[in-house]
């Protein structure tokens, strides 16, 4: 279909989607990018934040951890250690899990034990916030 290209989005446990999309957003290291049918290949790194296609006329949020994507004119590969849809995100125990890591950031600081994974929990919790934000302002 002339508008459209494919569109894998995987993590190590699963095949989160698979099927042909119209565009793409996604939040990388350098910012929010898009990519459209025809866009030119290349590589970029994924953080933790909101992934938002278009497919079968409905726009799909999700909020995925850090990965990858790999983007060719035809097909756009994203491969990310984690993926959920932003209706399925629980925005207390997310905050909770939030308030948790800065404490463990606060109380070890950097080079502390425990500081690197507190640091990744702090992003990672702070990426599902965002993606959930978006995904119910978009509704």
């Amino acid at each position: 279909m002339e508008g459209t290209f494919r569109l894998s989005v995987l993590t190590p446990k699963a095949a989160v989607f698979e099927g042909v999309v119209g565009s793409v957003e996604a939040s990388g290291y350098d910012g929010k990018f898009g990519v459209m049918p025809g866009h030119y290949a290349y590589i970029t790194s994924v953080r933790p934040g909101m992934l938002q296609f278009s497919a079968d006329g409905k726009t799909h949020t999700y909020a995925v951890g850090d990965g990858f994507a790999q983007v060719a004119a035809s097909k756009v590969s994203i491969v990310v250690s984690s993926c959920q849809d932003v209706a399925s995100i629980d925005i207390g125990a997310t905050r909770e899990m939030l308030a948790k890591a800065e404490a463990i950031l606060l109380e070890v600081g950097p080079g502390g034990e425990g500081y690197s994974d507190a640091l990744v929990e702090q992003e990672l919790a702070t990426g599902l916030l965002l993606a959930a934000e978006h995904g119910s302002a978009a509704e």
